[in-house]
């Protein structure tokens, strides 16, 4: 959502319009998407579609073989479908058909590159060893003189990489804006993401920036009431790793609860249950 309110106010005179559609569900109404926009407020600075009946969607999901979201189509001044990508992807494209320069045999070809590229160095990062990171920032720095324009959307996974190759000194100033940014958007997502980035056990870096991911957590959890497991699950990661056990075990406890009362959540249950019983073995 904050990118996409970039987007907008960086094209507003460039006659581009973005619009985000969305649906009734079993988890969506028309009244929550309502409570929704006005709750962010400025942080979702573009149009809000009701796609009544779902027609919206076949005329463009189901049509263009489309089943993932969120999925973006940007049409041109003449109406029709210059690009079909993530919306982290149109930043390159958006300007291309403001400025009228975008050619739309050899224009997909280069995002598929780049959006290789990306996914090449974002999938190595989240597991990466030292040398391995050393290898990966390499290839970050060839993607960033590439895309120029797509480098900010790199920056957790260059801060994700800089901690693996155990370069803290390097990293921190990113982390602390990645941060900063996320707590000025109110975007709980983001920081729960970037929190769980330094504590992921799968991700073992040598270093982590604990505080960092405290701070994160914490504005994350009060963002939502300190009622999304997720960012719970997240928080009470952090305190294990600062050795706050039972600060830890409690938070779990509590994450565990509301992912069994809410059935949209009771999938996750079993992993929450797993790093609760994680939390206690190592209180005894």
């Amino acid at each position: 959502m904050p990118h996409l309110s970039e987007l907008q106010a960086k094209h507003v005179d460039d006659g581009v319009t973005i619009i985000g559609v969305t649906r009734e569900d079993r988890n969506n109404s028309l009244e929550a998407v309502k409570k929704m926009t006005a709750d962010k407020g400025d942080t979702m600075g573009f149009t809000v579609a009701w796609d009544d009946a779902g027609q919206t969607y076949a005329d463009y999901m189901t049509a263009a073989g489309q089943n993932g979201i969120p999925t973006s189509f940007l049409v041109d001044r003449e109406g029709k479908l210059a690009y079909i990508g993530h919306p982290s992807q149109m930043d390159i494209p958006i300007a291309m058909v403001a400025a009228g320069t975008w050619d739309p045999v050899e224009g997909p070809k280069e995002m598929k590159a780049m959006q290789n590229m990306r996914w090449e160095i974002m999938g190595g990062a989240r597991s990466a060893t030292k040398a391995q990171a050393e290898g990966l920032l390499e290839k970050l720095g060839e993607f960033s003189e590439r895309w120029p324009d797509q480098a900010g959307s790199m920056a957790e996974t260059h801060y994700q990489l800089l901690v693996a190759a155990e370069r803290p000194d390097a990293a921190a100033p990113i982390g602390r804006r990645l941060v900063a940014a996320a707590v000025a958007a109110g975007d709980s997502m983001a920081l729960n993401s970037l929190a769980w980035g330094i504590v992921d056990p799968q991700a073992d870096p040598a270093s982590r920036d604990l505080g960092l991911a405290l701070h994160a957590a914490t504005v994350a959890s009060a963002l939502t009431d300190n009622a999304d497991p997720a960012i719970l699950d997240t928080l009470a990661r952090v305190h294990f790793g600062l050795g706050n056990l039972d600060r830890a075990i409690e938070l779990q406890e509590k994450a565990v609860e509301l992912a069994m009362a809410d059935k949209a959540m009771r999938g996750m249950a079993d992993g929450l249950e797993a790093a609760l019983q994680e939390y206690l073995g190592a209180r005894d």
